[in-house]
C-alpha cells in the first residue's frame, strides 16, 4: 500500500517536474503564430459555459472588434441552476461588455450542465430536470431536453450566422461539457456539409494546467506537457491593452473566483491557444482484412494522450492504489474498411481489463441523414446498445481482445456514406475512465 502511494506521489512531482521545464525552456518560435482571420472573416466563438468564452477567446474578440470582423458567441450551459446560472448569465453579459461585444452578439442556449450524456445517452430520449434552460433569455424556451434539441440550435445558429471561422472546445478537454460541446459541434457542422475553418481550445486538461498557477500577465500560455508535441499548436498573442481588458472581464466572474481564485487568472497571458481542426482521410482496401486471424491491428487513425484518465482527486488516488488505471488508458484508435468489414480497434497503456467496458462508437453522414453505430465490448464479448431511434443493432459483430487492445468488426454494408465521426470509451463500472474525442474523416 505505502510503495503504491509513493508512486502517485512521484508521478504528481514528474508532472509539476515536466511543466515547469516547458515553461522555462520555452521559445516562441517553437510554436506558429496566429490563427488564420482576415477581414473576410465571420467568427463563431463556442463557450460551454459562461466564462469560458473570456478565459480561451479574449484575446480572439478583441482582434475581431479591433479589425471590425463579424464575431458572434454562443454559451451552451447556464453552469448552474436556479440563481447560479442567472448570475453566470450576467457575468458573462458584463465580461462580454468590458471585452467591447455587443449584447445583441451574445446567445445563450441555457442547456443544464452535463451536455455529455446528451450526446450519448440521451440523444432523442428527454431527460426531465426542472429549471434546465427555460428562463428568459434561453435561445429557445421549453424544447425537449435532448441531443437532438442543441444539435438543431447549434445547426440553426450556424446557418443564421454564416461562420467562415469556428472555435470550439478540444476534443480532448477532460470536462464533460467541454467535451460534448466538441462533440455537437463536430456533428453538427458534419451534417451542414460546414466547409470552413475550424480551431479548438483547452481549458482543462490537467490539475496542473495552466503552469504555473495564478495571475502572471507578463508569462506565456504554453501547451499541457503531454500534449506539447502531439497537436499543432498556434499561438496568439495579446497586447498589453487587450490583455488588461481580458484581465478586468475575467474578474467579473466573481462566482467563479470565490473557489479558486488563481486558476481563471491563469488564464490570463500573453497569448492564447488553439489547434486547427483537421479532417482525417482514409483510403478503403479493396481486398478483404481479416484482423482476427492475423496479428496486426487495423491503421492507427488518431493517437489519445496518455494520462488524460477522468478521474480527479480524490478518485484519483483511489483508483491509482485500488485499480490499475493503465488498462483504461487509451491511446490508439484505429479504424479500417474493406470489401466485407469495417474494423475498429483500441488500444490502451497497460492492455485490457477483464471486468473493464470499452464502447466503440460510429457517426455516418449520408444525405442529410445519420446513422448511430454503438459497441459495447466487455468479458470478451461485442454487442451492440441502442441509445438512439437511429441506432443499428441487429448486424453480426466480431471481436478479438489482445493483450494490448480490442478489434470489432462490422459488416461494410452497414456503412453507405463517406463522412464519419468515431470515438472510444472505457469504464470501470459505471465510472468513465477514459474517453477519446469524436474525430471527423472522409473515407475515400
Amino acid at each position: 500500500m505505502n510503495r503504491k502511494i509513493i508512486l502517485v506521489v512521484a508521478f504528481f512531482l514528474l508532472i509539476v517536474g515536466s511543466s515547469a521545464y516547458d515553461y522555462i525552456t520555452y521559445n516562441d518560435t517553437k510554436y506558429t503564430q496566429g490563427i488564420n482571420i482576415t477581414s473576410s472573416d465571420r467568427v463563431l466563438i463556442v463557450a460551454p459555459h459562461p466564462d469560458d468564452e473570456t478565459i480561451a477567446c479574449a484575446g480572439v474578440i478583441r482582434y475581431c472588434l479591433e479589425n471590425k470582423i463579424p464575431i458572434y458567441v454562443v454559451v451552451v450551459t447556464n453552469g448552474g441552476n436556479g440563481g447560479l446560472g442567472v448570475t453566470r448569465y450576467h457575468e458573462s453579459l458584463n465580461a462580454t461588455k468590458i471585452l467591447g461585444l455587443p449584447s445583441d452578439n451574445i446567445t445563450f442556449f441555457e442547456y443544464t450542465q452535463g451536455v455529455d450524456s446528451l450526446f450519448n445517452e440521451n440523444w432523442d430520449k428527454p431527460i426531465y430536470i426542472n429549471g434546465n434552460y427555460t428562463s428568459d433569455f434561453a435561445y429557445e424556451k421549453n424544447t425537449p431536453y435532448t441531443g437532438v434539441s442543441l444539435e438543431k440550435n447549434f445547426e440553426t445558429v450556424i446557418t443564421n450566422f454564416n461562420p467562415t471561422v469556428i472555435i470550439y472546445p478540444n476534443p480532448n478537454d477532460s470536462n464533460p461539457d467541454h467535451w460534448g460541446t466538441s462533440s455537437f459541434v463536430e456533428y453538427a457542422t458534419n451534417n451542414l456539409n460546414y466547409t470552413g475553418k475550424m480551431y479548438t481550445y483547452l481549458v482543462h486538461v490537467s490539475s496542473v494546467w495552466p503552469f504555473p498557477r495564478g495571475y502572471f500577465p507578463q508569462t506565456y500560455m504554453l501547451p499541457p506537457y503531454f500534449l506539447a508535441n502531439q497537436n499543432k499548436w498556434l499561438v496568439f498573442p495579446i497586447s498589453n491593452s487587450d490583455e488588461n481588458l481580458k484581465y478586468n472581464a475575467v474578474k467579473s466572474y466573481k462566482s467563479q473566483l470565490n473557489g479558486d481564485p488563481t486558476y481563471l487568472l491563469s488564464f490570463v497571458r500573453k497569448n492564447e491557444l488553439f489547434i486547427p481542426d483537421e479532417q482525417i482521410n482514409v483510403l478503403k482496401d479493396n481486398v478483404s482484412v481479416n484482423f482476427i486471424n492475423n496479428s496486426e491491428f487495423p491503421k492507427t487513425l488518431y493517437h489519445d494522450p496518455q494520462g488524460d484518465e477522468l478521474v480527479k482527486p480524490p478518485l484519483e488516488v483511489y483508483y491509482s492504489i485500488f485499480s490499475n488505471l493503465n488498462l483504461f488508458d487509451i491511446t490508439d484508435v484505429g479504424f479500417e474498411v474493406d470489401n466485407n468489414t469495417t474494423w475498429m480497434s483500441l488500444k490502451t497503456v497497460g492492455g485490457i481489463s477483464k471486468t473493464g467496458i470499452y464502447d466503440f462508437r460510429i457517426r455516418s453522414f449520408v444525405n442529410g441523414s445519420v446513422k448511430s453505430i454503438d459497441v459495447k465490448v466487455q468479458h470478451g464479448k461485442a454487442k451492440y446498445f441502442k441509445l438512439a431511434n437511429n441506432s443499428e443493432s441487429e448486424y453480426p459483430l466480431k471481436v478479438k481482445v489482445k493483450k494490448n487492445g480490442i478489434i470489432i468488426g462490422m459488416p461494410s454494408s452497414l456503412f453507405k456514406g463517406t463522412k464519419y465521426m468515431i470515438s472510444v470509451d472505457s469504464m470501470k463500472k459505471n465510472q468513465y475512465i477514459d474517453r477519446a474525442g469524436w474525430y471527423t474523416f472522409n473515407l475515400l
